[in-house]
């Protein structure tokens, strides 16, 4: 069924004018930035082939402009425009420098970076470097592979951390299978990164692992870990 065959109270711009955009579904928001379908298929219909590729709308998060135009009626600007509002959804929720961080509620802080790499399908490894408030400074994308003590040197960490005057650092890395627990390597990359932190005096607050929207604390797993030995 095309759009102009779609009664007026159920197209999805008509609908939200009419009764808030909260009240459309995923497919419909979807559908009000593509605007336009094809000969064969209607916008909702794009909108539906899109959903079946990443399953939930949060699944945006884990593809890109080249997995998105090969669903039909979806070209090269129009992907990018669809990928902009992840963009914008992590810009909402990325702390602000100088914000101070709640080190023992660090959902504010997991919000933005599972926007960033929780749906990755990708590991990532990222330092957040705070000051002696706890104040968000800057963060960095180390690497991206799979995490291992060989390739997460203390000196790459360290370096941002000193040219930033930063007395602690957040580690975060995401599981792109989905699991949580954290494995034997994420144990012994922490305990030889908080050593070198302790060698320093740039603290390691914490480990998080973040994906698919939720989290782990390593740290509330492994409280000894970060004790200074």
């Amino acid at each position: 069924m095309k759009m102009k065959e779609i009664p007026l109270v159920l197209r999805p711009r008509e609908k939200a004018m009419k009764e808030g955009l909260h009240t459309l579904s995923d497919r419909e928001l979807l559908a009000l930035f593509i605007r336009q379908g094809t000969r064969q298929l209607s916008a909702l219909q794009v909108a539906d082939k899109i959903l079946q590729m990443v399953g939930t709308i949060s699944g945006l998060n884990r593809i890109d402009v080249d997995d998105l135009i090969r669903v039909p009626g979806i070209s090269y600007i129009k992907a990018t425009e669809i990928l902009a509002l992840v963009e914008v959804s992590k810009r909402m929720v990325k702390p602000e420098i100088n914000k101070t961080i709640q080190i023992d509620r660090p959902h504010a802080l997991v919000s933005w970076l599972n926007l960033e790499v929780g749906y990755k399908r990708q590991e990532y490894f990222i330092a957040v470097y705070l000051d002696k408030q706890n104040r968000l400074l800057s963060h960095s994308f180390l690497f991206k592979g799979t995490l291992d003590r060989s390739v997460v040197h203390p000196r790459e960490i360290f370096k941002e951390a000193v040219k930033k005057s930063a007395s602690s650092i957040i580690l975060v890395h995401n599981h792109p299978s989905g699991g949580l627990t954290p494995s034997k390597s994420d144990i012994q990359t922490t305990e030889i990164l908080v050593d070198a932190g302790h060698m320093m005096g740039v603290f390691i607050m914490d480990h998080l692992i973040v994906s698919e929207g939720d989290f782990v604390s390593i740290r509330e797993k492994n409280p000894n870990l970060f004790i200074m030995k």
